[in-house]
This record gives structure tokens, sequence and C-alpha cells, in this order.
């Protein structure tokens, strides 16, 4: 009888240990994290706060001009570019870091097709929307209530119809 309950003790407390480790992995690595990659990333690019970065809509990141601003801005830029992405229908998203001085880095993007599932296109046509998302300059920061400049993620949406870039939001 002293076996069962030690075994069972010690089954509970590794069930306790192990519940604990993993929420507490959960609370410091949210789905959406952009973890820096030397690979890709721009080592010059730097977070205030790595441990700490917000989600735009909880802090006020913004764009001078807002979202009109941001697709006048991109579509100026590939205008003469002639995109066309098959006769693909779905979206793009880019998601990426402001810092808290206003700079944008750790850019990542996915493409899922009109029923959400994981596609892909060229490579070169990938490249030349990211090339003008990161000309985008004019990036606000988000702030606590204190106004605290903070880092945050933002996220850029191409909606692609029958090939054509139809929507930016």
């Amino acid at each position: 009888m002293k076996k069962t309950i030690n075994f069972i003790l010690a089954f509970s407390f590794l069930l306790f240990l192990s519940l604990t480790i993993w929420i507490n992995y959960l609370m410091k690595n949210n789905v959406g994290d952009i973890a820096y990659d030397s690979s890709i990333d721009d080592s010059s690019f730097v977070v205030c706060n790595e441990e700490q970065i917000f989600q735009y809509y909880s802090v006020g990141t913004s764009y001078e001009g807002e979202r009109k601003a941001i697709r006048e801005e991109i579509f100026t830029e590939l205008e003469n570019k002639n995109l066309v992405f098959g006769n693909k229908s779905g979206y793009i998203t880019f998601r990426f870091i402001v810092n808290c001085n206003g700079q944008a880095g750790r850019y990542r993007f996915k493409e899922v097709d009109s029923h959400f599932l994981e596609t892909s296109s060229k490579e070169d046509l990938i490249n030349q929307l990211k090339v003008a998302v990161m000309k985008l300059n004019k990036w606000k920061a988000g702030t606590l209530n204190n106004d605290t400049p903070v880092d945050s993620y933002y996220q850029i949406n191409f909606k692609i119809i029958e090939g054509k870039i139809e929507d930016i939001f």
C-alpha cells in the first residue's frame, strides 16, 4: 500500500512539474512570434524588448496616413511591375515587427489559396511584394498607457483574385 501511495505521489509531482513547465513555455512563446533568424533577417534591426512584443491592435501601432497610405505606397511601388500570380486566388500575408523606434524588420510571409490551404508562388513575385512592404518607412510605434513606446507585430495582407492583386489590407 505504501509503494502505491508513493508511486501516485511521484507521478502526481511529475505531472504537476510537466504542466508547470509547459504552461510557462506557452506564456512566453505565442503563436506567430517572429524569432531572429541570421540567415534572412537584417542584423541592424533591433527590438527594444525581445521578451515583450505586443500585437499592433493592442498598443496602437500605426502608419502615417493609415491603411490608405499603405495601399497607395505599395500600389505605386508595384504599378509598373505587372505582377501576375498565374490564375491563383487567395491571400499573401506579410507579418513583421515594428520596434519602439518606429523601424520595421523580421519580415515573414504566408500564402494561402481561396480555401485557406497553404500554397506558394514564384519566389521572384514574393520578393517583389516583400521589397514593396519593406519600403514602407513611416511607422509609428505602439505605446502603453503611460506613453512608453513598445515593439509590436504588424501585418499586411494582399488579396489575390485570378492572379491579380485586388486589395491590400
